[in-house]
């Protein structure tokens, strides 16, 4: 199967330009909920990088794009979320054809580590994107009801504490790859903050209505108790795969904390754990 057979399915792609600032990007996202978008040259439409919510953490974390902050603005990030989006946006993205099946997106997504990737024609004019989501919306019927989310969750995950400021969470995330963590208190499963948290703070008003300098401690050094997601939907490691991808696709999130009787974390099961029970080792009618 062609992933065309997907993404003609979709509505219009959401896309910025390099000269959108940092700004309207993180509002474009927000809105559209959304943890990457592809940046496109005016004139041809032709893809010339991506923004995605590592993007925005690293920007904002203390990765190597928090220097447009630091060093060129002096810490000034109502200054700096005024650039172009291109000081900050990923260049040459990994892009894909719609003429590819959906076995060799699959593992284009686990090979290389992404979510989600803009979808192009020869000249790399952009087409639509695609994502884990949308390959999870596709398959979900055909993951065998004897598949458990056991199988497929990261067992004891990297975890972050309701105290915690945002800088030092962005950094383990950074550091490690990762789009969300669970929180603990205690030993006590109380929220998830992820990458989206960072988009949704900087999208909205969140931000600038906790600012009265303009320096960005005044953002980095919140606590993560203040921004997490509190209400959080679980499951159980001997829930059924199917059924997990069903509550992610439905709720529109892309991990769920695994929980077991005594109520103690046991792991995180997310859409690319989802997305390897596809991989081509296993199953090959795709």
């Amino acid at each position: 199967m062609k992933i065309y057979n997907i993404v003609r399915e979709k509505k219009e792609v959401v896309k910025i330009y390099p000269t959108t600032t940092i700004r309207d990007a993180l509002t474009t996202m927000n809105n559209s909920k959304t943890r990457r978008i592809p940046v496109v040259d005016a004139g041809t439409n032709k893809v010339v990088g991506v923004v995605t919510s590592m993007d925005i953490m690293d920007f904002i974390g203390g990765g190597p794009k928090y220097n447009l902050v630091k060093s060129r603005h002096n810490h000034n990030l109502l200054a700096a979320i005024n650039e172009p989006v291109k000081e900050i946006m990923t260049y040459n993205p990994i892009c894909v054809s719609e003429s590819i099946s959906l076995n060799e997106l699959i593992d284009i997504f686990l090979e290389k580590n992404i979510g989600g990737a803009p979808v192009v024609d020869r000249e790399y004019v952009l087409l639509s994107i695609i994502t884990e989501r949308d390959v999870i919306s596709h398959l979900k019927e055909d993951i065998e009801e004897s598949e458990t989310v056991d199988k497929y969750m990261t067992q004891d995950p990297i975890v972050a504490t309701p105290g915690e400021r945002l800088k030092d969470v962005a950094r383990t995330m950074l550091r490690n790859g990762f789009r969300r963590l669970p929180v603990l208190s205690e030993g006590k499963l109380v929220g998830m903050v992820t990458s989206t948290d960072f988009i949704r703070i900087l999208g909205s008003d969140w931000a600038f209505n906790h600012m009265t300098t303009g320096n960005v401690r005044e953002i980095t050094n919140v606590r993560v108790s203040d921004i997490m997601e509190k209400d959080i939907l679980m499951v159980n490691p001997d829930d059924s795969l199917r059924s997990t991808a069903e509550v992610m696709i439905n709720n529109d999130i892309g991990a769920l904390p695994v929980v077991g009787e005594d109520n103690k974390l046991k792991g995180i099961i997310t859409e690319k754990d989802i997305v390897s029970y596809f991989s081509k080792e296993r199953v090959k009618k795709f």
